[in-house]
């Protein structure tokens, strides 16, 4: 028998694929087939295009900066916690 958490999971993962799956049509249908932005044309697909191809190295770099810096402050308290350790005053119990 499948636990309570698995069955969640399984009907939560269901319910986000299907709207997914479902939504766009919904959307096309009451706007005439138009996008939230309007009505597109070579241009506006272009820069969006140029737009995504310029953002998507700067958000990674950014995200790997950050992850990059995370992991350094980890290491730095993993090195302490190490060194406190050695210490006398921190071995033994009362």
């Amino acid at each position: 028998m499948r636990s309570l958490v698995a069955k969640f999971t399984a009907a939560t993962t269901w319910a986000f694929v299907s709207g997914a799956l479902i939504a766009p049509t919904a959307f096309a249908r009451i706007s005439g087939g138009e996008g939230t932005y309007g009505a597109t044309n070579d241009k506006v697909v272009t820069n969006f295009g140029f737009a995504i191809i310029l953002l998507l190295p700067l958000l990674l770099a950014v995200l790997s900066v950050l992850q990059r810096r995370s992991e350094d402050r980890e290491h730095e308290h993993l090195e302490a916690q190490s060194h406190r350790a050695d210490l006398a005053e921190w071995q033994g119990g009362w």
